[in-house]
């Protein structure tokens, strides 16, 4: 049984939205601790 052509774009227009999404989270969040690092609110991590 063949899934009609409306349902398959559908479906990866969803997926496309939540990728979207993590990635523009991922990104402001780096940002965020890139802008805390240069301006001195918090340190270098500490490794070990």
């Amino acid at each position: 049984m063949a899934m009609p052509w409306r349902l398959v774009f559908h479906m990866a227009e969803v997926v496309w939205m939540v990728l979207q999404g993590w990635l523009s989270s991922c990104l402001m969040v780096a940002d965020e601790i890139a802008r805390a690092l240069r301006s001195g609110d918090i340190g270098p991590f500490p490794v070990g």
